[in-house]
């Protein structure tokens, strides 16, 4: 029970923590999902890889992620493009940036005993590590990065066609908040 409370106290400190912008988004949540929204969609468009989509935190940058298990070990030169090409529409903006890895039951041979959450979670972090390295355009107190693994998927459910991919999605938060 105290370790739960405990958890929960550093999950909120985390999110009020001004390096992660809760405390001063820099901008407003009507505008970033107006003017914002539409720029990313103008912009996103050039590339159909791409979806943007609104959401309740801001703006999502979906992009499928093919080969799970490849981009564990290193990131696959079609995954590294789309993430310079969001790179550069990111540099633009001042909003912070959760870069969110989903993956369905991933099963890798060869990597030990990691489980799906973990592969996921390494992926991200590889990601998030190209955004921020000497060259990359995004400071490190804008950006953060979470592997989901099969935690917080689209279902395989008999209403999709049990069509689940693997994706990518970079969150570009208007409202820290969630409201």
């Amino acid at each position: 029970m105290q370790l739960t409370k405990k958890i929960y106290i550093a999950i909120f400190a985390f999110l009020i923590n001004p390096a992660f912008g809760a405390l001063e988004t820099p901008v407003l949540h009507d505008e970033c999902i107006t003017k914002l929204y539409e720029n990313a969609h103008n912009y996103f468009k050039t590339n159909p890889l791409f979806t943007v989509k609104r959401d309740s935190r801001g703006i999502i940058l979906r992009f499928e992620l093919a080969t799970p298990c490849s981009e564990y070990r290193k990131i696959t030169s079609a995954t590294y493009k789309n993430l310079i090409f969001a790179e550069y529409f990111l540099a633009k903006i001042k909003n912070p940036v959760i870069i969110e890895v989903h993956t369905n039951n991933t099963s890798c041979k060869g990597i030990g005993n990691l489980k799906n959450w973990e592969v996921s979670t390494i992926i991200a972090n590889n990601l998030e590590s190209i955004v921020l390295t000497p060259r990359g355009k995004l400071s490190r107190d804008r950006i953060n990065s979470v592997g989901y693994g099969e935690f917080l998927p689209a279902k395989n459910t008999p209403n999709n066609g049990s069509n689940y991919t693997n994706w990518v999605d970079i969150i570009i938060l208007c409202n820290v908040s969630g409201e």
